[in-house]
């Protein structure tokens, strides 16, 4: 297959984008006085005057009644729906300042040359530990291949050939970015860095052991970055109420200029977050430095 069309497929993937209250009074009640006998005529007896040694009677004090204080009025709450702009806007962000995570991506597609059914999988697989503590495993699961690199502080490795070589961490570095493109600090930024996307909130769900808010949406702009048209274009997002992104997934249909069809998938889970993860130097088989 030349790769033609989900080359492109892979670049529009990329930025594919989805009071009540009450209050209670007491009522309050007036005793009426007792009814008095107009007939009877009361007559109390004259008190007797104290004697010269008897003690004053003492002063009784004052009781203050007790203040009750009225309940306070019981508010209902206000479920409050963030909007599209503002959980996407602060996601790349709540994503740079996680001190570790894992995460997982399959970048998968399927299409026609000529004709003939080809397809194909790429698998990332992510651990961050913290600043320059990471492990990439990357996959071409259709052709068997792997690539794979560690980094600890100013230290790295390489697997390749079936064995670790320790390398300068530039090189490294280097050779991570183009597989870099599946990882969600990568690939987030490029979903929706040059598009706003048309986005509906579904409402909160539990994704990856974390409560998140679920979005959908089907984006017809993303047509301008197809070489041919753009049949059908879905995803779903669902971030953390602590704002990072914890997964999406993304489907985009179209076929190319020469009418050929494809279908390219994107999924992302991410998890761990903020967990204790110790990344640990590989046994180096040669001496050998790349």
């Amino acid at each position: 297959m030349n790769n033609r069309w989900w080359l492109p497929l892979l670049a529009g993937a990329l930025i594919l984008g989805l009071a009540a209250c009450t209050s209670n009074e007491p009522a309050s009640e007036e005793t009426a006085p007792a009814a008095s006998s107009p007939d009877v005529e009361m007559i109390s007896p004259a008190p007797e005057p104290p004697a010269d040694d008897a003690p004053a009677a003492p002063e009784t004090p004052p009781v203050d009644e007790p203040t009750v204080e009225p309940e306070p009025a019981a508010v209902a709450p206000v479920e409050v729906t963030p909007p599209p702009e503002d959980a996407f806007t602060g996601a790349q962000s709540a994503l740079d300042q996680l001190t570790s995570y894992r995460y997982q991506t399959l970048f998968s597609f399927v299409g026609e040359d000529d004709g003939e059914v080809e397809s194909g999988s790429i698998e990332l697989i992510g651990i961050v530990a913290g600043p320059n503590h990471k492990h990439l495993i990357w996959r071409d699961l259709g052709e068997d291949e792997q690539f794979e690199v560690i980094q600890i502080e100013n230290r790295a490795w390489i697997f390749d050939e079936e064995a670790w070589e320790e390398a300068p961490v530039l090189v490294a570095e280097a050779m991570s970015q183009a597989v870099l493109v599946y990882a969600p600090s990568v690939a987030w930024g490029g979903i929706f860095g040059e598009l706003e996307p048309t986005a509906t909130y579904v409402g909160e769900e539990t994704v990856n052991g974390v409560l998140a808010h679920h979005y959908t949406s089907t984006y017809a702009a993303w047509g301008g970055y197809w070489p041919g048209a753009l049949e059908d274009a879905t995803g779903d997002v669902w971030i953390a109420v602590d704002g990072y992104p914890v997964k999406y997934a993304f489907t985009a249909t179209g076929v190319d200029e020469d009418g050929d069809h494809g279908t390219v998938t994107w999924q992302m889970d991410l998890s761990d977050v903020n967990a204790e993860i110790t990344i640990e130097a590989p046994v180096v088989t040669e001496d050998e430095t790349l």
